[in-house]
Protein backbone atom coordinates (compact mmCIF):
# COMPACT_ATOMS: atom_id res chain seq x y z
CA UNK A 1 0.00 0.00 0.00
CA UNK A 2 1.08 3.48 -1.19
CA UNK A 3 1.20 5.11 2.69
CA UNK A 4 0.57 8.85 1.12
CA UNK A 5 -2.22 7.13 -0.89
CA UNK A 6 -3.73 4.47 1.30
CA UNK A 7 -6.96 4.57 -0.88
CA UNK A 8 -5.51 4.20 -4.24
CA UNK A 9 -7.08 2.13 -7.24
CA UNK A 10 -9.98 1.94 -4.11
CA UNK A 11 -13.77 2.24 -5.25
CA UNK A 12 -15.39 3.24 -1.80
CA UNK A 13 -19.49 3.88 -0.97
CA UNK A 14 -19.95 7.16 1.29
CA UNK A 15 -23.73 7.10 2.28
CA UNK A 16 -23.82 10.31 4.28
CA UNK A 17 -26.33 12.49 3.57
CA UNK A 18 -26.00 15.16 0.78
CA UNK A 19 -25.06 18.44 3.50
CA UNK A 20 -22.54 15.59 5.09
CA UNK A 21 -20.69 14.44 2.34
CA UNK A 22 -18.29 16.47 1.03
CA UNK A 23 -15.28 16.37 3.39
CA UNK A 24 -15.35 12.71 2.83
CA UNK A 25 -15.68 12.63 -0.70
CA UNK A 26 -12.90 15.06 -0.76
CA UNK A 27 -10.76 12.78 1.12
CA UNK A 28 -11.18 10.01 0.05
CA UNK A 29 -10.13 11.31 -3.32
CA UNK A 30 -7.27 12.78 -1.68
CA UNK A 31 -6.17 9.21 -0.21
CA UNK A 32 -6.16 8.04 -3.83
CA UNK A 33 -9.16 6.67 -3.79
CA UNK A 34 -12.57 7.33 -5.39
CA UNK A 35 -15.78 8.04 -3.77
CA UNK A 36 -19.43 6.94 -5.09
CA UNK A 37 -21.88 9.09 -3.45
CA UNK A 38 -25.06 7.37 -2.79
CA UNK A 39 -27.12 9.45 0.21
CA UNK A 40 -29.00 6.96 1.41
CA UNK A 41 -31.01 9.40 4.32
CA UNK A 42 -32.47 12.33 3.44
CA UNK A 43 -32.78 15.10 5.81
CA UNK A 44 -36.31 16.19 5.60
CA UNK A 45 -37.42 20.18 7.46
CA UNK A 46 -40.54 18.85 10.62
CA UNK A 47 -43.51 21.48 9.59
CA UNK A 48 -46.66 22.62 11.63
CA UNK A 49 -45.05 22.07 14.97
CA UNK A 50 -47.02 24.22 17.80
CA UNK A 51 -44.74 21.93 20.65
CA UNK A 52 -41.06 23.13 18.53
CA UNK A 53 -42.80 26.40 18.31
CA UNK A 54 -43.65 27.03 21.94
CA UNK A 55 -39.71 25.44 23.18
CA UNK A 56 -38.29 28.23 20.55
CA UNK A 57 -40.27 30.70 21.99
CA UNK A 58 -39.46 29.99 25.63
CA UNK A 59 -35.57 29.18 25.54
CA UNK A 60 -35.30 31.27 28.26
CA UNK A 61 -36.70 28.89 30.66
CA UNK A 62 -33.83 26.19 29.71
CA UNK A 63 -30.62 25.59 31.14
CA UNK A 64 -28.92 23.57 29.36
CA UNK A 65 -29.30 22.72 25.13
CA UNK A 66 -28.02 19.60 23.70
CA UNK A 67 -27.38 19.14 20.27
CA UNK A 68 -27.27 15.19 19.22
CA UNK A 69 -25.72 16.16 15.61
CA UNK A 70 -24.46 18.91 13.51
CA UNK A 71 -27.25 18.54 11.36
CA UNK A 72 -29.50 19.20 15.01
CA UNK A 73 -27.39 22.74 15.08
CA UNK A 74 -27.90 23.44 11.88
CA UNK A 75 -31.61 22.70 11.51
CA UNK A 76 -31.77 24.50 14.68
CA UNK A 77 -30.53 27.83 13.84
CA UNK A 78 -32.30 28.06 11.03
CA UNK A 79 -35.06 28.47 12.67
CA UNK A 80 -33.84 30.64 15.69
CA UNK A 81 -32.68 34.06 15.68
CA UNK A 82 -30.39 33.79 18.90
CA UNK A 83 -29.76 31.84 21.72
CA UNK A 84 -30.22 33.33 25.47
CA UNK A 85 -26.69 34.17 26.62
CA UNK A 86 -27.06 32.28 30.17
CA UNK A 87 -28.13 28.66 28.17
CA UNK A 88 -25.34 26.01 28.32
CA UNK A 89 -24.79 24.62 24.94
CA UNK A 90 -23.64 20.61 25.36
CA UNK A 91 -22.98 18.76 22.06
CA UNK A 92 -22.12 14.99 20.98
CA UNK A 93 -19.19 14.65 19.06
CA UNK A 94 -16.40 17.27 17.67
CA UNK A 95 -18.24 17.92 14.44
CA UNK A 96 -21.31 19.11 16.30
CA UNK A 97 -19.02 21.38 18.48
CA UNK A 98 -17.53 22.41 15.06
CA UNK A 99 -20.86 22.91 13.58
CA UNK A 100 -21.71 25.26 16.76
CA UNK A 101 -18.59 27.19 16.08
CA UNK A 102 -19.47 28.06 12.51
CA UNK A 103 -22.59 30.01 13.88
CA UNK A 104 -19.79 31.81 16.18
CA UNK A 105 -21.21 29.91 19.26
CA UNK A 106 -19.41 27.87 21.51
CA UNK A 107 -20.07 24.90 23.25
CA UNK A 108 -19.72 24.67 26.82
CA UNK A 109 -19.84 20.74 27.51
CA UNK A 110 -17.95 18.48 24.89
CA UNK A 111 -16.90 15.21 25.90
CA UNK A 112 -14.22 13.05 25.34
CA UNK A 113 -15.89 11.11 23.21
CA UNK A 114 -18.39 10.55 19.74
CA UNK A 115 -21.55 9.31 21.26
CA UNK A 116 -24.33 9.83 24.17
CA UNK A 117 -22.69 7.53 26.52
CA UNK A 118 -19.85 9.82 26.57
CA UNK A 119 -21.92 12.78 26.99
CA UNK A 120 -23.11 11.12 29.75
CA UNK A 121 -19.99 10.56 31.57
CA UNK A 122 -19.46 14.31 31.81
CA UNK A 123 -18.91 15.94 35.33
CA UNK A 124 -20.89 18.88 34.19
CA UNK A 125 -24.51 15.83 33.75
CA UNK A 126 -23.86 14.45 37.23
CA UNK A 127 -26.47 14.10 39.78
CA UNK A 128 -25.02 16.73 41.57
CA UNK A 129 -24.50 18.98 38.66
CA UNK A 130 -27.54 18.43 37.15
CA UNK A 131 -30.53 18.46 39.85
CA UNK A 132 -33.23 20.40 39.28
CA UNK A 133 -32.02 21.44 35.71
CA UNK A 134 -34.53 22.16 32.70
CA UNK A 135 -32.44 20.48 29.60
CA UNK A 136 -33.94 20.68 25.83
CA UNK A 137 -32.31 18.67 23.52
CA UNK A 138 -32.48 19.19 19.83
CA UNK A 139 -32.78 16.51 17.64
CA UNK A 140 -34.27 14.67 14.93
CA UNK A 141 -37.52 12.71 14.90
CA UNK A 142 -36.92 9.45 16.85
CA UNK A 143 -33.82 7.85 18.13
CA UNK A 144 -32.64 6.68 21.22
CA UNK A 145 -33.91 7.81 24.72
CA UNK A 146 -31.00 7.14 26.82
CA UNK A 147 -30.01 10.20 27.07
CA UNK A 148 -33.35 12.03 28.10
CA UNK A 149 -34.07 9.00 30.27
CA UNK A 150 -30.63 9.37 32.13
CA UNK A 151 -30.73 12.78 32.76
CA UNK A 152 -34.33 12.55 33.89
CA UNK A 153 -32.95 9.74 36.35
CA UNK A 154 -30.50 12.44 37.35
CA UNK A 155 -32.70 14.94 38.56
CA UNK A 156 -33.47 16.90 35.96
CA UNK A 157 -36.09 18.10 33.33
CA UNK A 158 -36.03 17.04 29.84
CA UNK A 159 -37.70 18.55 26.88
CA UNK A 160 -37.29 17.34 22.83
CA UNK A 161 -37.20 19.71 20.43
CA UNK A 162 -37.40 17.75 17.19
CA UNK A 163 -35.95 19.90 14.69
CA UNK A 164 -36.02 17.57 11.65
CA UNK A 165 -36.61 14.14 10.25
CA UNK A 166 -34.23 11.79 8.80
CA UNK A 167 -36.11 9.44 5.92
CA UNK A 168 -34.97 7.11 3.33
CA UNK A 169 -33.95 9.18 0.44
CA UNK A 170 -35.97 8.61 -2.98
CA UNK A 171 -32.86 6.59 -5.00
CA UNK A 172 -32.50 4.16 -8.12
CA UNK A 173 -31.72 1.04 -6.56
CA UNK A 174 -28.02 -0.46 -5.94
CA UNK A 175 -27.62 -2.82 -8.60
CA UNK A 176 -25.09 -5.28 -9.94
CA UNK A 177 -22.94 -3.60 -12.17
CA UNK A 178 -22.47 -0.70 -9.54
CA UNK A 179 -22.14 -2.99 -6.70
CA UNK A 180 -19.19 -4.79 -8.87
CA UNK A 181 -17.22 -1.51 -8.87
CA UNK A 182 -16.92 -1.26 -5.17
CA UNK A 183 -14.16 -2.12 -2.48
CA UNK A 184 -15.87 -1.02 0.26
CA UNK A 185 -18.81 0.10 1.81
CA UNK A 186 -19.30 3.28 4.86
CA UNK A 187 -22.01 4.21 6.74
CA UNK A 188 -22.26 6.24 9.65
CA UNK A 189 -26.09 5.32 11.55
CA UNK A 190 -28.09 2.31 11.99
CA UNK A 191 -30.29 3.71 9.79
CA UNK A 192 -28.19 4.59 7.31
CA UNK A 193 -27.21 0.69 7.18
CA UNK A 194 -30.41 -0.54 7.30
CA UNK A 195 -31.80 2.16 4.31
CA UNK A 196 -28.79 0.96 2.33
CA UNK A 197 -29.79 -2.98 2.89
CA UNK A 198 -33.63 -1.79 1.68
CA UNK A 199 -32.30 0.17 -1.42
CA UNK A 200 -30.43 -2.59 -2.51
CA UNK A 201 -32.01 -4.75 -5.24
CA UNK A 202 -32.98 -8.20 -3.92
CA UNK A 203 -31.35 -10.34 -6.35
CA UNK A 204 -28.28 -8.47 -5.26
CA UNK A 205 -28.11 -8.15 -1.45
CA UNK A 206 -25.92 -11.48 -1.58
CA UNK A 207 -23.15 -9.42 -3.67
CA UNK A 208 -23.98 -6.07 -1.11
CA UNK A 209 -23.23 -8.18 2.14
CA UNK A 210 -20.18 -9.60 0.85
CA UNK A 211 -18.56 -6.70 0.26
CA UNK A 212 -16.20 -4.83 3.56
CA UNK A 213 -18.49 -2.26 5.46
CA UNK A 214 -17.33 0.10 7.86
CA UNK A 215 -19.83 0.63 10.34
CA UNK A 216 -19.13 3.73 13.30
CA UNK A 217 -19.90 1.69 16.43
CA UNK A 218 -20.86 -1.54 18.26
CA UNK A 219 -24.60 -0.90 17.31
CA UNK A 220 -24.18 -0.74 13.93
CA UNK A 221 -21.48 -3.63 14.02
CA UNK A 222 -24.70 -5.90 15.67
CA UNK A 223 -27.08 -4.62 13.00
CA UNK A 224 -24.35 -5.74 10.11
CA UNK A 225 -24.30 -8.69 11.84
CA UNK A 226 -28.02 -9.39 12.06
CA UNK A 227 -28.34 -8.57 7.59
CA UNK A 228 -25.45 -11.28 7.35
CA UNK A 229 -22.65 -8.49 6.28
CA UNK A 230 -19.57 -10.88 6.14
CA UNK A 231 -16.53 -8.32 6.77
CA UNK A 232 -17.21 -5.70 9.33
CA UNK A 233 -14.86 -3.12 10.31
CA UNK A 234 -15.72 -1.41 13.43
CA UNK A 235 -14.34 2.34 13.33
CA UNK A 236 -13.59 4.31 16.33
CA UNK A 237 -17.01 6.13 15.78
CA UNK A 238 -18.74 7.66 12.90
CA UNK A 239 -16.71 10.84 12.37
CA UNK A 240 -14.40 11.23 8.80
CA UNK A 241 -11.23 11.12 10.08
CA UNK A 242 -12.46 7.44 12.28
CA UNK A 243 -14.04 6.32 8.73
CA UNK A 244 -10.47 7.39 6.33
CA UNK A 245 -8.86 5.21 9.38
CA UNK A 246 -10.58 2.41 9.03
CA UNK A 247 -10.44 2.02 5.55
CA UNK A 248 -6.57 2.84 5.24
CA UNK A 249 -5.99 -0.10 8.00
CA UNK A 250 -8.05 -2.45 6.62
CA UNK A 251 -6.61 -1.93 3.00
CA UNK A 252 -3.10 -2.13 4.54
CA UNK A 253 -3.43 -5.90 5.40
CA UNK A 254 -1.10 -8.15 3.07
CA UNK A 255 -4.29 -10.37 1.85
CA UNK A 256 -5.40 -6.62 0.53
CA UNK A 257 -2.62 -5.25 -1.20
Amino acid sequence: MNPTLPLKDRTVLVTRPEELAGTLLRRIGEAGGTALHYPVIRIGDVSDNPALDNIIDHLSDFDIAVFISPTAVQKTLEKITALPDKLTLAVIGRSTEAMLKKHHLAADIVPEGFDTESLLQHPALQPDSLAGKVVVIFRGEGGRDLLADTLVDRGAEVTYAETYRREKNHLDSLDLSILLQLDALTVTSNQGLQFLYELTDEGCKSTLTALPLIVPGSRSYALAQQLRFQCIIQADNATDDACLHALAVFFSQPQHN
